[in-house]
């Protein structure tokens, strides 16, 4: 590289849509309108899901007024469905881009016998948060996400 160029990445979330395009992305729930949600990696939260922006978009911001409401309503509907399935103490969310810019949403539900609940979920060791369900216990997971989020959701593609 010459002076003053910078190397770029392969956007990681990117990297990530096409593999749920291509259907060999194991943990897919659902296709909305503006988005695509996954099960997040760190299952020591129950229910933990991410929302990836369709776009490739660094910042919020950057989004389209009216298409930023609809992914929007999408992380409430996401929400919505997590709450409602899973009955947490509480729903965090966060829209981060830091390590991955690109516009997407954590939404980490937070329950009672967690004993670093008043914390940043980031503030749990890495090894402690990333835990997989068991086979069965994911895809009933995941399958009851998508049946409460259709619900919500007509619009949601699951198939």
């Amino acid at each position: 590289m010459g002076s003053g160029e910078t190397e770029v990445r392969a956007c990681g979330i990117c990297s990530i849509i096409e593999r749920v395009k291509n259907r060999t992305f194991p943990d897919w729930i659902a296709e909305l309108p503006r988005s695509w949600l996954t099960l997040g990696d760190a299952q020591f939260y129950r229910g933990y899901c991410v929302l990836l922006a369709k776009r490739h978009v660094t910042e919020l911001h950057a989004i389209p007024r009216g298409e930023a409401h609809e992914l929007l309503d999408e992380v409430l509907a996401v929400g919505r469905t997590l709450a409602e399935l899973l009955n947490p103490l509480k729903l965090n969310y966060e829209c981060l881009g830091n390590q991955e810019p690109h516009v997407h949403w954590h939404i980490f539900p937070r329950y009672a016998d967690d004993s670093m609940r008043l914390g940043p979920v980031w503030l749990r060791p890495e090894a402690e948060r990333r835990v997989a369900l068991e086979e069965g216990a994911r895809l009933e997971l995941i399958t009851a996400i998508r049946r409460e989020l259709v619900r919500r959701l007509p619009t949601a593609r699951i198939g």
